[in-house]
């Protein structure tokens, strides 16, 4: 077993998302003649169905095809040649072509219960502008509307009329810096804040160490300004290898909280900041929290920085007021009522954004500011980046704020 300080432990071999990803992402290697050749045998067997349904249609329903699948090819390398995201092409792609392959194969029932063949091949294409109408939305449009998540708290740890701002950022994974990093500086710079909170993931996972995106990361992180600091803990080791962090944070005025924390503020505005590092090992995580809350003043208000929302137990045992956590994206790609398809927490959709209310402890799950790496889309739907700032309200133990 690690030991707790050891917060570097080997990758989890029942992860599978992180193998997954990389291993999918190995897909980008694949020849353009293979997927060439795949996206006519797909449109030649789609000829094939609507040849036996609908012979006349049968050779428009094929170009349908390859015409929606060449344009989701266009679109995924277009997006890095205008600076919208970096990541790769053909993974996206071959699962694009499986999405379009099932929205033609719904001509089938239709044309065998009797549909007409013009009117289920406009019904193919409509379905298909909507799929691609959602594409391009989520990876240009939505990606970059960066929005402010303005939250208020009031506690009686702080003097009645003290106020301080805390603007919490989480994910970040930076490729390349696009408008929503210069937008990030300038909102975050804007909203004048007492304390910057970074809770993890800098780099995007398909860039750790890459030279280009290390110096852009460390562009953003130093026009970020606070007046009374900037503190920050490290994410998953995978995207955050602990000398990644280090040459990262190097000479930027960003105090590393390493299962530790610390009394910030003065007379009348003192607050605690804990923070510990994250490795999705219990066994190393829980006394990593244990740990940075140890000894924590119980009369100030505390703040505990953790990249995920896993350890909320042993945030209330060490009396933490506020946890600001992030690592789920909010999901990144959500849908209506349902929410978010996937949050790559061991709490499911029990936590996976925005703010809770634990037993007197508020929990704030960030949707973050990028987006996954390796072999998944870069892309968001219904759920925006965003940068989240908190006013925090003293009042009187009688409740009065004022």
């Amino acid at each position: 077993m690690s030991e707790p300080w050891d917060d570097e432990p080997p990758v989890n071999t029942k992860n599978w998302l992180h193998y997954a990803l990389v291993g999918l992402h190995g897909l980008e290697r694949t020849p353009d003649a293979v997927l060439v050749a795949l996206l006519l045998v797909t449109g030649a067997l789609l000829g094939m169905l609507w040849a036996r349904l609908a012979p006349t249609m049968a050779w428009i329903a094929a170009l349908v095809q390859l015409f929606f699948v060449g344009l989701d090819w266009f679109w995924l390398a277009w997006l890095p040649r205008q600076h919208l995201s970096f990541g790769p092409v053909k993974p996206p792609l071959l699962g694009l072509i499986g999405v379009r392959t099932v929205i033609a194969l719904l001509a089938g029932p239709g044309l065998w219960l009797g549909v007409p063949a013009r009117a289920m091949l406009t019904v193919i294409v409509l379905i298909h502008l909507f799929a691609s109408a959602a594409i391009i939305y989520a990876t240009a449009i939505e990606p970059f509307r960066l929005g402010v998540t303005c939250l208020e708290l009031h506690t009686p740890k702080l003097p009645a009329g003290a106020h301080l701002r805390l603007v919490h950022l989480s994910d970040l994974h930076i490729e390349r810096i696009t408008r929503r990093e210069k937008a990030l500086i300038e909102q975050v710079n804007a909203l004048n804040a007492d304390y910057i909170l970074l809770t993890g993931d800098y780099l995007n996972f398909s860039y750790i160490g890459e030279p280009q995106a290390m110096a852009e990361c460390r562009h953003v992180l130093g026009q970020l300004h606070a007046n009374g600091g900037i503190y920050a803990v490290r994410g998953t080791h995978q995207v955050d290898p602990n000398a990644i962090v280090q040459a990262l944070f190097d000479s930027l005025p960003i105090r590393w909280l390493r299962n530790e924390h610390l009394c910030v503020g003065q007379d009348g505005r003192r607050i605690v900041l804990a923070g510990a590092s994250a490795s999705r090992e219990p066994q190393i995580d829980i006394p990593a929290v244990e740990r940075a809350l140890a000894g924590t003043p119980r009369d100030l208000f505390t703040v505990l920085l953790f990249h995920t929302p896993e350890r909320v137990a042993e945030a209330q045992r060490g009396g933490v007021d506020l946890y600001l956590a992030g690592h789920t994206h909010g999901g990144q790609i959500r849908l209506p009522v349902l929410g978010a398809l996937f949050t790559a927490s061991d709490t499911g959709k029990r936590y996976e954004m925005g703010r809770y209310d634990v037993d007197g402890m508020t929990l704030y799950i960030s949707r973050g500011i990028g987006m996954e790496g390796m072999a998944a889309p870069r892309a968001r739907f219904l759920c925006p980046p965003e940068i989240v700032c908190i006013d925090l309200y003293g009042m009187s133990p009688t409740g009065n704020p004022s």
